[in-house]
């Protein structure tokens, strides 16, 4: 999967040259919704034998918009292109959001950013928006196309035990600690990745079973407390529990009476899979 970061104003550089679907949205968490309009693009592509391209943007919008530099991401865009490339997208194009670019009028995103890169089919779910102060949206997207030489498909939302599939509503799920429901939505345990720490001494550590977790990217935390979870290091897998006391995002704590047989060193790169919100009572099996 090919991925160019682009920056408005392109100043006559024209990414893509052939024809091609474009996919537009931000895409964070790429959850079920997301995952349905990516296969719903991906035969569109197919039955015109076009390569999918995807336009995601970075960072969201609030952080520049409304000055939101805390803001939390359930898949930072690593993870985000990761996730992408297991729907047949042959290609990312990353936006840099801007405040240059938030100030584009939708018309001329529509010139910019589809004619221009030779988008000759959009595909777009039904509450995506676009161009300056959010003018644009996909009746705007529609209507535009009846003039210009790209067609537009709209897809639904979707719906799951009766709420929106969003990548709202499973921030607020992960962050009320509602670690459990969030594969009903996103479609998988809720992952986060980073790096072993051990501060101290090594083989103390080790034997209490526990160990510092590193996180660098801004992934959307769960609210404190202790949870249930599956820690990840190459091709090996260890159930155990993580412990979030609240005071620092960033840094967590790992406990497991089998972390010796992920036989890994400090500073080594983890992930975390979520399975639910335990009591501490819950854990006190484990460490017998």
């Amino acid at each position: 999967m090919e991925v160019l970061y682009l920056t408005h104003p392109l100043n006559g550089h024209v990414a893509i040259q052939e024809p091609h679907v474009m996919a537009l949205g931000f895409f964070d968490g790429v959850h079920l919704g997301h995952q349905y309009l990516l296969q719903q693009a991906k035969k569109v592509a197919n039955k015109k034998k076009l390569k999918l391209s995807v336009m995601t943007f970075h960072p969201h919008p609030s952080e520049i918009i409304k000055c939101e530099t805390d803001r939390k991401y359930i898949t930072p865009l690593s993870s985000k292109l990761e996730e992408m490339s297991q729907f047949g997208v042959d290609r990312v194009l990353v936006m840099e959001f801007t405040l240059l670019f938030a100030s584009l009028p939708a018309s001329e995103f529509i010139n910019q950013y589809i004619i221009n890169l030779h988008a000759t089919h959009v595909v777009a779910g039904f509450d995506f928006t676009f161009g300056y102060k959010a003018q644009g949206n996909v009746d705007y997207l529609r209507k535009a196309s009846l003039s210009n030489p790209f067609d537009v498909t709209v897809i639904p939302k979707r719906i799951t035990n009766d709420n929106k599939i969003s990548s709202t509503l499973i921030r607020e799920l992960i962050s009320e600690g509602d670690v459990h429901l969030v594969p009903y939505y996103l479609g998988k345990h809720y992952e986060i990745k980073g790096s072993s720490h051990y501060p101290k001494d090594l083989f103390i550590y080790q034997q209490l079973n526990s160990m510092e977790f590193h996180i660098q990217e801004k992934y959307v935390m769960p609210k404190p407390g202790l949870y249930k979870v599956e820690i990840a290091y190459g091709d090996r897998t260890i159930q155990g529990f993580l412990k979030h006391s609240g005071s620092n995002d960033s840094r967590v704590e790992l406990n497991s009476n089998k972390l010796d047989r992920l036989k890994e060193g400090n500073h080594q790169e983890m992930t975390v899979k979520f399975f639910n919100k335990v009591a501490y009572m819950d854990s006190i099996p484990i460490w017998n």
